[in-house]
């Protein structure tokens, strides 16, 4: 026979027995669980698990990938270091279970009830989670990069060093969480999420989605928010000190009493936006700000180069010393404003309203 022959009826031979093997090593696991209720370090790969009860059993490291595992009840279980690729979680009871570096990448877990469970270092890349109840887990060091958590619940969630990047959060409630600490977040989508007292300072959330993200008193000074979208959001009260928002789509945002203090806004577009506060000394230099509402803000020593303003609202405002160099205001309201020793070299203030402002073009000091 020719030597080839031999070696390719060798190599399947040995195939063949492991697979035997293995089959057999896994028909005892299943066995010493069935009979023990724990099985550590266990090969129950493609087992039937559904059903059972396994409250408080001890699954560490277990090969549970492509297990059936469907209205098991997995309570206070220690999964630490499993396997469960492509296995299948349907209604399954999984409160404080313990996935800690456990590998849940590309997991079907929507609607997963993981309340205070342990997920510290776990891979749930481009998991599904969305709609799931992850309040008080611990994901700390996790891997979520491009997993859906889309209308999750997170309250008291840890996720320090926690990998966020490209994950959809749309939706999802993140009240009053410290995220100061996250790994990576860029590109993440919080579209009509729940941020209210959140901390996001010092991140790095450039190209992120932010539409209808309701952010009231968030923090995200010095954060990089360049060239994310953040239409229709309620920042109201926000903290945005030293933030970096050049290129930022703020359209009909709120950004009444937001501290903006040092923040860069060139170029970022603030049409029919609602602005308001302490805005001393900020940077608007080339934004896009026609029919924003700024009324009554204190505005002294801001910068509006090259700004498009048209139609928008300053009545009332403190625009002292303010910079409107070549700013296209046609149609602005200035009614009431301060405007002593304001700059408005070759603006174009057609059809702007000057009624009963101090310093306005024209007038004297």
């Amino acid at each position: 026979m020719h030597p080839g022959r031999w070696r390719w009826l060798a190599a399947a031979s040995l195939l063949f027995f492991a697979t035997i093997g293995a089959a057999e090593q896994a028909s005892a696991d299943l066995q010493r669980l069935l009979d023990d209720g724990h099985c550590p370090g266990c090969n129950l790969r493609g087992a039937d698990l559904s059903g059972m009860r396994l409250m408080s059993a001890d699954l560490s490291a277990a090969n549970l990938r492509g297990a059936k595992l469907r209205k098991t009840i997995l309570y206070h279980a220690n999964l630490s270091g499993a396997d469960l690729r492509d296995a299948t979680l349907d209604r399954a009871s999984m409160g404080r279970i313990n996935l800690s570096a456990a590998n849940l990448t590309g997991l079907d877990l929507h609607g997963a009830r993981l309340a205070h469970a342990q997920l510290r270092n776990s891979k749930l890349v481009g998991a599904d989670l969305s709609g799931s109840i992850l309040d008080h887990v611990d994901l700390r060091h996790a891997d979520l990069s491009m997993a859906s958590l889309a209308k999750a619940s997170l309250r008291g969630a840890m996720l320090d060093q926690a990998m966020l990047a490209g994950t959809n959060l749309a939706g999802a409630d993140l009240q009053g969480l410290d995220l100061q600490k996250l790994a990576a977040v860029q590109g993440a989508d919080f579209s009509g999420a729940r941020l209210d007292r959140a901390r996001l300072d010092g991140l790095d959330l450039s190209s992120s989605r932010f539409d209808a993200a309701d952010m009231p008193n968030a923090g995200l000074s010095s954060a990089n928010l360049r060239g994310a979208s953040m239409v229709g959001s309620n920042l109201r009260k926000a903290e945005l000190g030293g933030a970096d928002l050049a290129d930022t789509d703020l359209r009909g945002a709120n950004l009444r009493g937001a501290r903006l203090q040092g923040a860069a806004l060139t170029s970022a577009n603030l049409e029919e936006s609602a602005l308001g506060g302490n805005l001393v000394g900020t940077d608007f230099s080339n934004a896009r700000l026609a029919r924003a509402d700024l009324s009554g803000a204190n505005l002294k020593d801001a910068v509006f180069r090259d700004a498009d303003l048209r139609q928008t609202n300053f009545s009332s405002c403190n625009l002292y010393a303010a910079d409107f160099t070549r700013a296209n205001l046609k149609g602005a309201n200035f009614r009431g404003a301060n405007l002593r020793t304001a700059t408005f070299t070759d603006a174009l203030i057609d059809g702007a309203v000057f009624e009963e402002a101090r310093g306005a073009p024209g007038q004297r000091p």
